[in-house]
């Protein structure tokens, strides 16, 4: 090794260096291992920083594995004993042995016809003392493997269970992680691993969530109201503290109750918006539904008196313009909004809203996300847009890209719009445009989310392993 080599880049106290080290690590996100992103990138640095690197066990207690995706130039990192013929499961046991029993968080994500490799579930196992946030996209036989570790989990505070193919539900299902878990306050099982149709069927569910997404069982159209409130309260009543709620309704009856359940939640998720006709939830902050028209969702608000500060909505074709600005009348003291239309490309969600341009609508509106479908963005109503509302704070254009079009050039910004959103970032606002391999700036993809939201309109349902909050 050189003196070059030898030489420390910042002669600073280790106590220092540990605190500057763990503040490069993302603040909400996962740490996904890559040669030039912490922590690896700070062991690659000199002798110092990389002894340095090696002895914070804080730096490697966060892992997010694609495991469709090769890890280039990760090997070169470490010593000789690095197995490149079986390298995550190399990596996860040279990354975890570092955390000196440290609470673990972990992502893992398969795509539809893929599984894990093998034995990185034995490395996983190893470790089940320490888990403390798990995540796993995988198939059903993976989930399986998984569930055959038994604990106990002491740690475990939150789980999240996705499974990849068409396999058969689990309303009965046991699984270890939830049953050996007494710290266990967040729960996700999205899509049909589990389906809570019945009182005896929730009792698989820990009592102290304070968290939980959840599929709710298809009920024939014929429901009475009575019932739907009433799976409703059930599943209120055997989750005394909840507070954050995800959950998939598949149908509602078309009459709404007479009654409405009153709860404490200041999450909830909805897939539809029929179902906040079940619902009284005066303490709601942030609110995520499909909008089919205005009258349930307003009824809500008028009913509930909540001051909803975060919303979240996917707008249908049959939501015109005036439904969707008595939608947006309805929550004044809105701080976020994020905003899709459920549509193919021929619809625009920016000349959807239209009543964003009211600027007496939304004065303390300081962060908008708008995902947008259209075949050609409107990248200049959407500059108007920011331009007006100078008040803004944060401002993502995600614009959702159909195979073959990322080679239309009218599809991308032309320079003079990047132009107005380099003023407006100097003017302080942090415009973000995310779209297949283009994005403005050109760390938008790597920045942290805006105050820990989790949502993902794209796929439905989504699992977002990048988001902590409040999973």
């Amino acid at each position: 090794m050189s003196d070059t080599e030898n030489r420390p880049a910042l002669p600073l106290p280790f106590e220092l260096i540990s605190l500057i080290f763990i503040f490069c690590l993302p603040l909400r996100r996962r740490v996904c291992p890559h040669p030039h992103k912490a922590p690896l990138n700070l062991a690659s640095v000199c002798t110092q920083w990389r002894e340095a690197a090696l002895g914070i066990p804080e730096l490697w207690t966060s892992m997010f594995l694609q495991v469709d995706e090769p890890f280039d130039g990760v090997a070169e990192l470490f010593d000789s004993s690095f197995d490149k013929q079986h390298p995550f499961v190399a990596l996860m046991n040279l990354w975890f042995a570092r955390t000196s029993g440290h609470p673990l968080s972990i992502s893992l994500s398969c795509a539809r016809d893929n599984c894990l490799p093998k034995g990185l579930l034995d490395v996983m196992a190893v470790y089940c003392g320490q888990w403390g946030r798990i995540e796993l996209v995988v198939p059903a036989d993976d989930f399986l493997v998984f569930n055959n570790i038994t604990g106990p989990f002491p740690c475990l505070s939150s789980l999240t269970v996705k499974i990849t193919d068409d396999s058969p539900s689990f309303s009965d299902l046991r699984i270890a992680s939830i049953q050996n878990s007494p710290q266990l306050r967040a729960l996700q099982l999205p899509g049909h691993i589990y389906k809570p149709h019945a009182p005896e069927s929730l009792a698989i569910l820990p009592r102290g969530l304070t968290a939980a997404r959840l599929f709710c069982v298809e009920r024939p159209y014929n429901t009475p109201p009575a019932t739907v409130s009433s799976s409703f309260s059930s599943l209120f009543r055997h989750l005394p503290h909840l507070v954050h709620l995800d959950l998939y309704v598949c149908r509602l009856p078309v009459n709404p109750p007479n009654t409405r359940f009153k709860t404490s939640l200041l999450t909830l998720h909805l897939n539809l918006d029929d179902a906040l006709d079940f619902l009284d939830v005066p303490t709601l902050q942030f609110l995520h539904t499909t909008l089919t028209c205005s009258t349930s969702f307003t009824n809500f608000i008028t009913h509930s008196q909540c001051r909803i500060t975060t919303l979240s909505v996917e707008i249908t074709n049959s939501l015109n313009q005036d439904a969707l600005a008595a939608v947006f009348g309805a929550v004044p003291e809105l701080r976020t909004l994020v905003v899709a239309v459920v549509s193919s490309a021929r619809w625009s969600t920016i000349k959807r809203c239209e009543a964003l341009f009211d600027i007496r609508l939304f004065p303390q509106l300081r962060n908008l996300i708008i995902e947008e479908r259209a075949t050609f963005p409107a990248y200049d109503r959407w500059s108007d847009l920011l331009e007006l509302r100078t008040g803004m704070e944060y401002a993502q254009l995600y614009v959702h890209t159909e195979p073959g079009q990322l080679n239309n050039p009218f599809v991308l910004p032309w320079r003079e719009i990047e132009a107005r959103w380099a003023v407006l970032a100097a003017g302080g606002m942090k415009p973000h445009v995310v779209m297949g391999k283009y994005t403005w700036p050109s760390n938008a993809k790597d920045e942290d989310p805006v105050e820990d939201l989790d949502f993902g309109f794209t796929i439905p349902r989504e699992i977002r392993p990048y988001h902590f909050s409040p999973f």
